[in-house]
């Protein structure tokens, strides 16, 4: 393992090219409508919406204008150039170390889908360290190659619940939009939750529940399918929340959800043998359960106010798009 690491090491330090690219803007003008009056014609109510996609088409930019040939006759930088350390360019770097913390504990969304994204990855460490702990004594005396595949139902689980929370939920906002007056709501993504939300709980305390009494290994495999259903569900869902709450600031969110979830999850492996031993597995699984049936239940407060919070919140989104623009274009 360690000449395969000092093998790329090697590569990536004399092959691999910067890839910062710092692009040069170029303003362009909008093409619109000829006068006033051109909006202000009577409109048959069977051709408003052809009317009003050409409306939006003269209003938008032309693609073609802003499509830039490439000029071959530039000579390519240098190996040296390419391979530089460093690439000087006009935005401060210093926003990048702040603006994640800023927008996970502003933002409340972002903070909810932190959350619940960093006890996804919790119950996660927690069955993956009580597998490797209890499965190799009596009465299971499992391999490690055993072990290795109990991991099979969280998996499967996870991959179903990817399915539900994505496709499915993808799906499931064109009907709930359609409910709307054809108006979608990034917080339609999370009415379909209510199973996984159940499932997660249930999963985890049938995990340990049926370990702890001994019965058969494919009991807990059943319980971490259902945990893993839950995990893959809860987590498309709310990170796609994100996406479409505050789209252009996404890096930022993203960044301060991970550091969220590493600053939960970091102590967890640490605290399991002792909490094991003073509560016993069942009862451990139970209060995880329980944990975890709480901060998912989070998403009923989010359905109802988190469509005010994005309100409230509006301008100080699109303060931090136009910091980011200012940011780029120097």
């Amino acid at each position: 393992m360690g000449i395969f690491n000092a093998f790329f090491f090697l590569l990536f330090l004399f092959c691999y090219e910067e890839t910062k690219y710092v692009p040069v803007l170029n303003g362009q003008a909008r093409a619109g409508p000829e006068t006033e009056e051109d909006l202000s014609v009577p409109v048959d109510p069977d051709h408003k919406s052809a009317v009003q996609s050409d409306t939006k088409a003269a209003l938008a930019v032309e693609p073609s204008s802003l499509h830039h040939e490439l000029d071959f006759s530039i000579a390519i930088n240098p190996w040296q150039k390419r391979l530089a350390l460093w690439t000087p360019t006009p935005e401060p770097i210093w926003p990048y170390f702040y603006r994640p913390f800023y927008v996970l504990f502003t933002f409340p969304t972002v903070f909810f889908t932190g959350l619940q994204y960093a006890s996804g990855v919790v119950w996660l460490t927690i069955t993956a360290n009580v597998l490797s702990l209890v499965f190799p004594l009596p009465p299971y005396l499992f391999t490690p190659e055993q072990i290795g595949f109990m991991s099979l139902g969280p998996f499967i689980g996870n991959l179903i619940g990817a399915f539900y929370g994505g496709l499915l939920g993808d799906r499931s906002i064109l009907y709930f939009s359609r409910k709307n007056k054809g108006f979608y709501e990034p917080e339609m993504r999370l009415y379909i939750l209510h199973l996984p939300t159940l499932f997660m709980a249930g999963g985890l305390i049938m995990f340990g529940a049926t370990i702890s009494r001994g019965m058969h290994w494919i009991y807990p495999s059943i319980g971490g399918a259902f945990f893993g259903f839950g995990l893959g569900s809860i987590g498309d869902a709310t990170l796609t929340l994100v996406i479409d709450s505050y789209r252009d600031i996404t890096g930022d969110a993203f960044t301060g959800i991970a550091f969220l979830r590493n600053a939960i999850s970091i102590g967890i492996p640490f605290a399991i043998s002792p909490w094991m031993e003073r509560d016993g597995l069942q009862n451990m699984f139970i209060t995880c359960g329980f944990i975890s049936l709480g901060i998912s239940l989070l998403i009923i407060p989010m359905v109802f106010y988190g469509k005010r919070s994005r309100r409230g919140l509006a301008a100080r989104y699109y303060r931090l798009v136009e910091q980011q623009g200012h940011n780029h274009s120097g």
